[in-house]
């Protein structure tokens, strides 16, 4: 899974004012994966951070806002 990971991280491309660029590191904003990555991140990152303080009470709320608009007509 991790050599999937980095195929794809290293096949990243955009195209800006008719020029294609790849970035040094990460996923292009608006690129069709890069919610799902997002997804993975947050998920493994609330497990180790977040899990244990709301199992113990000491965060009363947690939420985070997910932007899921519809990026097919840009």
């Amino acid at each position: 899974m991790l050599s999937l990971l980095k195929v794809i991280l290293s096949q990243n491309y955009f195209m800006f004012q008719q020029k294609i660029y790849q970035p040094p590191q990460g996923i292009s904003m608006g690129s069709p994966i890069s919610s799902l990555f997002a997804e993975i991140f947050l998920r493994h990152y609330e497990d180790a951070n977040i899990k244990h303080l709301l199992d113990m009470k000491r965060i009363a709320l947690y939420v985070r806002y997910v932007d899921d608009a519809d990026q097919s007509t840009v």
